[in-house]
């Protein structure tokens, strides 16, 4: 018995980490050590994955500089294609001439340049100069007519010739639309659509006694948007359509291609679209908008319209009955232009180059020339005024003088990012 308990209080007494016994330390030390390694290789993931995050994350933030400053970019190069457009345009040009600066904005740029149907020798050196340039992301740009859409907000236009004009026009497309589409027909053949089309007026002017333009209060249709409704404004927006009681989607996505509020109060039958040709009036036939829109484009059988107001209407009249076309009285109270283009609508793109992870951006601007659309409302209402007064036919209201390009970037009146 005394025996086992020396043994247990010398047991007691044993210290594994003593230096009188060295050799016992073996199984700790590899234990510590593994213990160690396990936690050098826990830290070291961790911070791997941690590493590795920070960099995808900062790498696509650097694509997103990358891309937006493409699009940025594209779209400064699309501002100075139109500006070159606006210096030579001012200048007097033969006439021939005159139609062929349209290309200065219409077609279509991207960067880097485009390197099919080159040469073998010209497609390295686009290639060479290429890589050689500091910037290298991707980006591309189109510029198109907004000017000859149908402006809405000239429902409530100065002039009354103008709200009368795109009134019908808005008019048309949708009857246009009943008598070539058999579904649209069958769900809109009792539809009041001047009734929706004094609505949108409605929104916009600010009547006595907030009378509307189908009678009675207009702020009765809008109750349900709430007691600031109508704003009695313009539209700032063409979404603020789709707000308009009696508006549903698919009479919106009708109209939107063909709207705008960036109008230039005048139609240029050799940009406008072919649905805002056959919208100008209702005897317009199909077969001679599909004539409009191959003669403007072929020179072999006319080329584009020419002449302003009156001339580029008359012009453009005569081709069109020549085609089955019988326009009506107000037909001619239309403003036309042939020859300017003022207001545009840039798409720029851009992309960084980073493969998979590679980030597209898009900017949407509208340029626009307020001092000529300006001008053309009040020569429409100073016309309209000269004929109330009594003044002979044959009188024209005083042109106004041309005033300098102003200095600078076209002025940007619409922007959005994406």
């Amino acid at each position: 018995m005394k025996k086992y308990l020396m043994l247990f209080f010398h047991r007691l007494k044993y210290n594994p980490l003593s230096d009188k016994r060295p050799f016992s330390k073996k199984g700790v030390a590899v234990l510590m050590a593994m213990t160690s390694l396990i936690l050098m290789v826990y830290l070291a993931s961790e911070v791997t994955k941690d590493t590795a995050l920070e960099y995808v994350v900062n790498s696509q933030e650097v694509n997103r500089i990358k891309a937006y400053y493409s699009a940025r970019n594209s779209l400064d190069v699309a501002l100075l294609r139109i500006k070159i457009y606006q210096q030579v345009a001012g200048l007097q040009l033969p006439p021939g001439l005159t139609q062929q600066l349209d290309q200065l904005w219409q077609f279509p740029f991207m960067w880097p340049l485009p390197i099919t149907g080159m040469s073998t020798s010209d497609s390295e050196s686009s290639e060479e100069k290429s890589k050689a340039a500091l910037f290298d992301g991707e980006y591309d740009h189109t510029i198109s007519d907004e000017g000859s859409k149908i402006d809405i907000n000239d429902l409530a236009s100065p002039s009354k010739v103008l709200q009368e004009i795109t009134s019908k026009q808005l008019l048309n497309i949708f009857e246009q639309q009943k008598e070539a589409n058999e579904d649209f027909r069958d769900q809109y053949q009792n539809y009041n659509f001047t009734e929706l089309i004094n609505r949108i007026a409605d929104w916009m002017t600010d009547a006595p006694d907030n009378l509307s333009k189908n009678g009675g209060d207009k702020r009765n249709s809008f109750r349900e948007l709430g007691e600031d409704y109508p704003p009695n404004r313009g539209f700032r927006t063409i979404d603020e359509l789709r707000l308009i009681p009696g508006m549903n989607d698919e009479l919106f996505r009708l109209l939107s291609p063909q709207i705008t509020i960036y109008g230039m109060k005048a139609i240029n039958p050799n940009i406008a679209n072919e649905k805002v040709i056959k919208s100008l009036d209702v005897g317009m036939t199909d077969e001679a908008v599909k004539a409009v829109i191959e003669r403007r484009e072929d020179p072999d059988k006319g080329g584009p319209f020419r002449g302003e107001g009156d001339a580029c209407r008359n012009e453009f009249k005569s081709f069109v009955e020549s085609y089955g076309s019988r326009m009506s009285e107000e037909f001619d109270k239309i403003p036309f232009n042939c020859t300017k283009v003022i207001n545009f609508r840039i798409e720029a793109h851009g992309k960084s180059s980073g493969g998979k992870g590679a980030v597209r951006k898009k900017i949407t601007a509208v340029v626009m020339d307020i001092k000529q659309t300006a001008a053309a409302i009040k020569s429409a209402v100073d016309k309209e005024n000269t004929q109330g007064a009594g003044v002979a036919p044959g009188s024209k209201p005083s042109t106004p003088t041309k005033e300098p390009l102003p200095k600078g970037r076209p002025r940007i009146v619409y922007w959005s990012e994406i």
